[in-house]
């Protein structure tokens, strides 16, 4: 069956008696990363690419996860995942600094990255703290597979119809409010008419904060601010929030306040830059990189990028955002009609993988789909509006386009406005998606497999 996403309202009349009576259960998790990984090999570390090294240890966050108050749940998650990396990476920088080694350290993932060669690379895989040692991996943007010119109009998009969004905004008077969404892209325009109303780091008054509202990797947007070189960041978050005041409507959740970490260029998201992305979402910083406050960390994050089957090397950062309360949503892939398709993260049993389906419920080709090499679970979890999906773009303009980055952006402003209007289920992801499971609308789609 395909799972879609059909009636928020249905969602919402049925989150009070799962509050009431039911236990949130417990989300799927990845676990540690593999410790099996083919030795790093001169071609692996050419041209400074060097290597990452995870660390055994982890932090043990279950009684985080019991805190009533999410700026101290956050808090707390934050401080055992930094204690633990702090402990188990300092004989390691240690002997990096003897020898002189650049590295950056991820508290998040209790990982390293290491400019070294393959000789050290075997060398560091001998030491008792570390668990595994592996190439540099690069993932990709999500991107469209089809895209169409759109000028702007007054009409409601489509797919928030198709959702309900405009019910949910009209019956429970809420449209997000309260609600922090963030986003891994390729960067957001900032000052898009649609966009710039809903940026936490406006202030209100013709400026601007960005700190703890914008993340960047150095020297990626040369003028301070957010930026977008490619449009893809743009177009995803549009979907999530987008509303310019004066009838455009192409957001879910036009009520809710966005930020944004760039973890992607115009096409490669290289794992480096995600690590840090996804650190920041937990733990949002200075433009500078410095004074972490966890207690501004987003509700929903939503990642429309990925790469491969079968890879667990992000399965630490969402098992720690979920930890936070943070709802994780990732695009399957572009990569059908065939089975076995979803990519990494997407396939991983505790992200919340979106496919993607047209106006008539039908799922698109590309959409990923089938059996995840990680542990059979059919993907996608559900699916969303992801055809013919009209957005902002940077310049200030509009595109229709398709794939599952259109598609998951519709379910990160669903969670936002399911947890505007219940604030209940604000932060407990595993009864959200069972709520969002339970509720979605089945349609025959079961050529690779589902009930």
């Amino acid at each position: 069956m395909n799972r879609i996403i059909r009636s928020l309202v249905a969602v919402l009349a049925t989150a009070a008696t799962a509050l009431a009576g039911q236990a949130a259960g417990a989300v799927p998790a990845a676990g540690a990363v593999p410790a099996a990984a083919a030795p790093v090999s001169a071609q692996d570390v050419a041209g400074g690419a060097g290597f990452m090294v995870y660390l055994r240890d982890q932090a043990d966050l279950r009684a985080a996860t019991r805190l009533s108050d999410s700026k101290a749940r956050t808090t707390q998650v934050y401080r055992q995942l930094t204690a633990t990396a702090d402990k188990a990476q300092r004989g390691l920088r240690e002997e990096l600094g003897e020898r002189g080694v650049t590295h950056r350290d991820y508290w998040i993932a209790n990982a390293m990255w290491v400019d070294g060669d393959a000789d050290l690379a075997a060398d560091l895989a001998k030491r008792d703290e570390v668990l595994r040692v592996e190439a540099v991996r690069t993932y990709e943007l999500v991107k469209p597979t089809a895209e169409r010119a759109a000028s702007a109009t007054a009409a409601v998009e489509w797919g928030l119809t198709s959702m309900g969004a405009p019910r949910v905004w009209d019956e429970y008077g809420t449209r997000g409010e309260g609600i922090v969404v963030a986003s891994i892209d390729s960067g957001v325009e900032f000052d898009h008419p649609a966009l710039v109303g809903h940026y936490r780091g406006n202030n209100g008054d013709g400026t601007f904060s960005h700190d703890y509202n914008w993340f960047t990797p150095p020297g990626w947007c040369g003028a301070g601010v957010p930026c977008d070189d490619d449009g893809h960041g743009t177009h995803t978050m549009g979907t999530v929030v987008g509303d310019d005041g004066a009838g455009v409507q192409i957001g879910v959740a036009p009520g809710a306040r966005w930020i944004t970490a760039r973890g992607c260029g115009v096409v490669n998201c290289p794992q480096t830059a995600l690590l840090a992305a996804g650190q920041w979402v937990l733990a949002p910083t200075d433009r500078a990189g410095a004074n972490p406050r966890p207690d501004l960390r987003p509700d929903v994050v939503n990642n429309s990028w990925g790469g491969g089957q079968n890879d667990l090397s992000y399965g630490r950062t969402v098992d720690a955002w979920i930890a936070a309360g943070i709802f994780p949503v990732f695009a399957a892939g572009n990569d059908g009609p065939g089975c076995g398709t979803a990519e990494s993260p997407g396939d991983n049993p505790q992200a919340y993988a979106v496919g993607a389906h047209d106006a008539r419920n039908q799922p698109g080709a590309f959409s990923g789909r089938g059996a995840s090499k990680v542990d059979g679970a059919v993907k996608p979890d559900i699916s969303a509006p992801g055809v013919n999906v009209r957005s902002s773009i940077p310049g200030g303009g509009y595109l229709a386009a398709d794939g599952t980055s259109m598609a998951s952006p519709h379910v990160a402003g669903a969670v936002a406005l399911l947890w505007s209007a219940a604030p209940a289920l604000r932060g407990d992801v595993a009864t959200t998606r069972r709520l969002l499971d339970d509720s979605a609308v089945d349609t025959e789609a079961a050529t690779c497999g589902g009930t």
